[in-house]
């Protein structure tokens, strides 16, 4: 069977619901072969717990190995980088943060541009971010808060899983849009940063649903803001920053996707769309989502995938100038 004979019958199978997903694996990915999803953070946080239960619901559609890789470093370009690098024929995939695409090309020096070496593939969760306060702060919502920093400059200071991320800008977007100055303190992850906060070390940190709120339920913090659009379903007493006056905090909210290499064929992007979706639609996945702070994702195709990536991207362009934000600062 040829390539244009392939294709046919793989369209043909995405409309025909008499066709299997298995069907459609033998007719695009090749035989034999697992699949890899390179996670680039380690093992155990919410990212690889994602991958981990997509990986699981596609190795059940497809009938072939899904094995996942955690790559750390680099604030997720090792990762990207590899994927990027490899054989585009569907059997090396990455699903990492939405920054990696989007924000950590702004902000750090990385030797591949990755609107231009990674090709969309499907959403899988949003994920909004929280602002954390140590109880100790006597203000206990977020205009009390500002007001408190006016009346004391340099009394605070937040941590952040790493300079140039969603938690970083956090501090700054807030910075900017309340005139106030708080010290930043980078740290290796958002572990080690959760945990200064506790121990009084740091007061603030931007930071998602878990394990913060887990913290905020054993009285070691305070959740003062979140930045979704709505109030999440899980901390319904948060209110989102829009509600108190800050709406520009909403860029700091993240999504999950899986990318692949730029010239994986559009058909096997298709398949893998289609699976990743049923996936991300099916019970079991959605059963795991509230644990982990995670919304559940919009559908999107990869077309749309690619034009939102695309359009974050240049958000976060416009948003690291008008902050006179430097890589590596």
């Amino acid at each position: 069977m040829n390539r244009r004979t392939v294709n046919k019958a793989l369209l043909a199978a995405l409309v025909s619901p008499g066709w299997s997903a298995r069907a459609l694996a033998k007719a695009s990915l090749p035989d034999n072969k697992p699949l890899h999803i390179l996670v680039p953070f380690n093992a155990g946080g919410t990212t690889d717990v994602l991958a981990r239960a997509i990986a699981q619901g596609m190795s059940t559609l497809l009938k072939v190995p899904v094995v996942v890789e955690n790559k750390p470093g680099a604030s997720g370009t090792i990762a990207a980088g590899q994927v990027a690098r490899a054989r585009p024929d569907g059997t090396t995939l990455m699903l990492t943060t939405g920054s990696t695409a989007t924000l950590i090309p702004h902000t750090i020096s990385i030797k591949f541009d990755p609107l231009s070496t990674l090709r969309s593939v499907a959403v899988v969760g949003r994920t909004p971010l929280f602002l954390y306060a140590h109880p100790s702060i006597p203000a206990k919502t977020l205009p009390d808060l500002v007001q408190w920093i006016k009346a004391h400059p340099g009394k605070i200071a937040y941590g952040s899983y790493g300079a140039g991320t969603q938690g970083h800008f956090g501090g700054l977007i807030l910075d900017h849009e309340a005139g106030i100055q708080m010290d930043h303190i980078p740290f290796s992850g958002g572990g080690p940063a959760l945990q200064a906060l506790v121990g009084g070390h740091i007061q603030l940190i931007f930071d998602a649903y878990t394990p913060g709120m887990e913290q905020v339920k054993a009285g070691h913090a305070l959740a003062l803001g979140a930045s979704s659009p709505e109030r999440s379903p899980y901390a319904p007493d948060v209110p989102t920053f829009r509600e108190l006056g800050y709406p520009a905090l909403e860029a700091i909210s993240g999504f999950f996707g899986v990318f692949a290499p730029v010239n994986t064929p559009t058909e096997i992007v298709t398949l893998l769309n289609t699976t990743i979706e049923q996936v991300a639609a099916s019970a079991e996945f959605r059963e795991r989502l509230p644990m982990l702070g995670v919304l559940p994702p919009a559908a999107m195709t990869p077309e749309q995938m690619d034009a939102y990536v695309r359009k974050q991207n240049a958000d976060w362009a416009q948003l690291v100038t008008k902050l006179e934000y430097k890589p590596g600062a």
